[in-house]
């Protein structure tokens, strides 16, 4: 249906890091699928809103907890909600609403294979650092378009993964 707006929630985890007073940054990358038009790419966890959700946020913390085990509500700690970030405009489009939580310690992964091909924590420095940022060629409707990107440890953070980071990286330094 042209036009159709889906909504949905991701999670920014943090942990504690293991230099002192520092946190990781914690990403899934998502397992290949023909369905999934984000198949293979580094993201937060998270998923759409269902209609057995109450809201945003719960769609979140049930995302989190399907896809990679952590249970939010017992773990984790909510520091805030995000801006919202939009997929482009084609035959429809997604709307990403994210939410930020720390966890208290460090909590075992039990990742679902058919969502989660991996999980990766990265030290929040390396992000403030703007270690491996800069842009790549994206192919979009013939047209090669540059887009900012980061590369860490051999895998590419890009698009509204990459729009979401930032603007935690933003209220991190106003905080400071």
């Amino acid at each position: 249906m042209p036009g159709e707006i889906r909504y949905a929630a991701v999670v920014a985890i943090l942990r504690p890091g293991s230099s002192p007073g520092g946190f990781e940054l914690f990403f899934i990358r998502r397992s290949e699928s023909e369905r999934d038009p984000w198949s293979g790419h580094m993201a937060f966890p998270g998923g759409r809103v269902d209609a057995s959700d109450a809201d945003e946020h719960a769609a979140a913390i049930r995302e989190v907890l399907e896809e990679v085990g952590i249970d939010l509500r017992v773990h984790g700690r909510l520091l805030g909600r995000l801006s919202q970030v939009a997929s482009p405009p084609m035959r429809s489009r997604v709307v990403v609403t994210p939410f930020v939580y720390v966890l208290q310690r460090d909590v075992p992964l039990k990742l679902d294979e058919r969502e989660v091909a991996s999980g990766h924590w990265f030290d929040l420095n390396r992000w403030l650092d703007g270690e491996g940022r800069g842009t790549f060629l994206f192919e979009f409707r013939g047209e090669e378009l540059p887009l900012p990107r980061v590369d860490l440890d051999g895998h590419r953070v890009w698009g509204m993964t990459l729009r979401i980071v930032d603007d935690l990286l933003e209220q991190i330094a106003a905080s400071s």
